[in-house]
């Protein structure tokens, strides 16, 4: 048995696929160090109440991003592997439209702040923050990259940036830096991501052709329902804290905001996985349906897996994992995190079951279970932020990201299948003998 499990193991490590997946990996360990634990010395800087400022400004950029992304991360990665030979005019398209998008939610963001009754400085804050909303547009080396399944490339140039990022925070904490300095660093961070990806990525043989219109207008065309639901996935997973914010004070939302960085660091994995799995799902769709549902099992399982392997550790041990952090003065996160730390299964779950939707030309799909998730999270936050503060809207979270991410395929009877395939794979501890000592 011992023998046929290392047999399985040296062959999946044999795929280019799980060699990018694990300089993915890799980097998210040296993030998980860098940044949990400089965000903890920021955290205790700042105090709840400022922390709760900084978030919030941090939740309404990142509500306009995907008007910046426009949806088009895994049209792209796709057409690159489809069709290596387009790569010049793609990435000269995709980055125009992505430039075009950073300029329309840079005005959306100014009128945001111009109608909302925002304080001046929270309104610095956003300003300042707004700056990295021109970031995906400069970084199209990312996804050339990971299309080329050499994530190390990507690998090296994000930490970079966030080695001297973290030096920068750590020396604002050392000069007791005002609030607005922090937010300078992030977008000095996201700048210098930029301009190193396009380094890089030149010396790496990367050249941008003109702009197809003809390309750019097929490609929105399919990508638009990605857009609208990323939209709808960033304001439920951004609106808590502005609800916080505005329901129950500045420091419910410090609070929520700290035991996010428990679950939020490993955000990361659904993009990795479907960056590095994206190529073998599609052979595996033009070798046979067999094959390719065997290998869409496998993406579901070991998407589960990791949450499993992750969230449990975590929410058993987010006590300790507070007080060490934070001290006493966040204790309240600790439950927060507890709730929070089981929407990652869910998160990656639907990793999967995205990428499986785009293949199959059903994006419609998600939009509609995403854009229910927003209407099912706000409603629940409503009810529960009044009542329980932060814990509700952790409470929340989860039961959205339940219902997006499985609970909604079986909605529709053509995807049921796929369903039972996510479920099978939320079973994945009872079969995990049977699946690690299977010849």
């Amino acid at each position: 048995m011992q023998k046929t499990l290392l047999n399985r193991l040296a062959r999946l490590w044999e795929s280019s696929a799980t060699r990018n997946f694990g300089w993915l990996l890799m980097e998210r360990g040296v993030r998980l160090v860098l940044v949990t634990g400089v965000g903890f010395l920021v955290a205790r800087h700042l105090g709840p109440d400022q922390l709760g400022l900084l978030s919030t400004a941090l939740a309404l950029v990142g509500c306009v991003v995907p008007l910046v992304e426009l949806g088009l991360e895994l049209t792209a990665r796709r057409e690159l592997i489809q069709h290596p030979h387009q790569g010049p005019v793609l990435m000269g398209t995709v980055g125009a439209l992505r430039l075009s998008g950073g300029l329309v939610a840079a005005v959306l963001l100014v009128l945001v702040l111009w109608l909302s009754p925002v304080s001046p400085a929270e309104g610095r804050l956003v300003c300042i923050l707004g700056i990295t909303l021109f970031q995906p547009a400069l970084c199209m080396a990312d996804t050339w990259f990971q299309a080329r399944l050499e994530a190390r490339f990507s690998v090296l140039v994000r930490l970079a940036a966030l080695f001297v990022g973290a030096m920068a925070r750590i020396w604002l904490v050392a000069r007791d830096a005002p609030l607005a300095a922090f937010a300078w660093v992030v977008a000095g961070e996201a700048a210098l991501t930029a301009g190193l990806f396009m380094a890089v990525g030149r010396c790496q043989g990367l050249r941008y052709g003109g702009v197809d219109r003809r390309l750019a207008g097929r490609m929105l065309k399919e990508s638009w329902p990605l857009l609208v639901a990323a939209v709808a996935v960033l304001l439920y997973m951004r609106i808590d804290v502005v609800m916080l914010r505005v329901m129950s004070g500045e420091r419910a939302a410090g609070i929520y905001a700290a035991a996010m960085r428990f679950t939020e660091v490993w955000y990361f994995l659904p993009g990795a996985l479907t960056a590095s799995l994206l190529p073998r799902l599609l052979t595996g769709r033009n070798t046979g349906e067999a094959e390719y549902q065997q290998r869409l099992q496998q993406c579901y399982d070991l998407g589960v897996g990791l949450g499993y392997a992750i969230s449990i550790p975590t929410a058993l041990a987010a006590p300790i994992l507070v007080r060490l952090g934070y001290g006493r003065g966040f204790e309240g996160a600790a439950p927060v995190v507890v709730w929070h730390a089981g929407s990652l299964v869910f998160v990656l779950l639907n990793a999967g079951k995205l990428q499986f939707l785009a293949n199959e030309g059903k994006a419609h799909v998600h939009l509609l279970t995403t854009l229910a998730g927003l209407l099912a999270n706000v409603s629940l936050n409503l009810v529960l932020i009044p009542r329980y503060g932060a814990v509700g809207a952790a409470a929340a979270t989860l039961a959205t990201q339940m219902m997006v991410a499985w609970g909604a395929t079986f909605c529709f009877p053509r995807l049921r299948g796929n369903a039972w395939m996510q479920t099978r794979a939320l079973l994945i501890p009872l079969r995990w003998p049977a699946y690690v000592f299977r010849r």
